[in-house]
């Protein structure tokens, strides 16, 4: 299986396996309608929004092209929506779980309901994907976890780590570069980010963590930049060639990406993992084209594996965040 390294391609691997069905908690939302009906134009997913029905077809009647092989699944409120959508993808009749028009925090609960949800004893975590234009050519960089564990502790950065690598794994890396961030590339002594990092980079040198290459503590530029790893003197198999970035907490990731969404406007994708199937959790504020691409990650992680494989674990490993 050839990488894929770019988000034109990932978009032509994921119509490989459309179109997908795909569950919409609250599926009144313009941008998640409009994001619909480009993947149903391309073949790559077709919507069942779960909602109020009178919402959803007055949201439809005002697009100039709205997607027309869509089910309506009618729910009252927006947990009523948030438990039908996780039940769909629950039965296998859709395969990812689609925001809407409702609270991610209500979302969240409901896919992780102990009895009804999607759990699989792993923690939840969010991985930005980005287009990056680096000298060598287009590639993709991952970004974690900018929207779920608020304060990760080791062993949840451990559980983030492997998450994201997953993610690039199924996108055809065998073994990503991952570079744990901080604020320099030393040790701070009292410093629990730079600390954290060289733990997790201990562990894989050990083998505790495989099927990755792991370095940290990293700072920004010696991560993604090979002239400045030239610069520094710093050598190492991830300096200035790293596939993802783990942030040290919440606010550090969703800030850096977020930057490289508003102010670079890097085209990018996003997806949460960790449940039995993949969910998109995109931001009120982003637009169509995110949310397309989002929905093509989702549709392909689903087709390769992420979807129908629950890893092993114990339900204590989630996050109180994810509880």
């Amino acid at each position: 299986m050839l990488p894929v390294n770019d988000l034109d391609r990932l978009l032509e691997e994921a119509c490989r396996h459309g179109p997908c069905p795909v569950a919409v908690a609250c599926g009144h939302d313009a941008a998640v309608l409009e994001a619909l009906a480009r993947a149903e134009a391309a073949g790559l997913a077709r919507g069942i929004l779960v909602g109020d029905p009178g919402e959803i077809r007055e949201a439809l009647e005002a697009m100039p092209m709205p997607p027309r092989e869509i089910e309506i699944a009618e729910a009252a409120g927006e947990a009523a929506a948030a438990e039908k959508a996780v039940e769909l993808v629950r039965r296998g009749e859709a395969r990812v779980l689609v925001k809407g028009k409702i609270q991610t925090a209500v979302l969240l609960r409901a896919a992780l309901d102990r009895e009804k949800g999607l759990r699989t004893g792993r923690l939840l975590s969010n991985v930005f994907l980005f287009e990056y234009p680096s000298t060598e050519g287009r590639r993709l960089i991952g970004v974690t976890d900018g929207a779920i564990n608020v304060s990760p502790d080791l062993a949840a950065k451990r559980q983030i780590l492997e998450n994201a690598v997953q993610v690039f794994q199924l996108l055809g890396h065998a073994e990503p570069r991952v570079a744990v961030l901080s604020a320099l590339e030393t040790v701070i002594p009292g410093h629990a980010p730079s600390q954290d990092a060289a733990a997790l980079a201990g562990m894989a040198a050990r083998g505790e963590i495989s099927g990755c290459r792991v370095e940290g503590p990293l700072s920004l530029d010696l991560a993604v930049l090979p002239e400045a790893a030239r610069i520094k003197g710093h050598q190492g198999d991830v300096t200035g060639r790293a596939d993802i970035l783990l942030c040290p907490d919440i606010v550090s990731a969703n800030l850096l990406a977020k930057s490289a969404m508003f102010l670079a406007r890097f085209p990018n994708a996003q997806v949460v993992v960790g449940a039995s199937a993949p969910l998109l959790t995109n931001s009120r504020s982003e637009g169509p084209d995110t949310r397309f691409l989002s929905i093509a990650l989702g549709v392909l992680m689903a087709y390769r594996g992420e979807g129908t494989r629950a890893a092993g674990g114990a339900d204590a490993g989630l996050s109180r965040r994810n509880a």
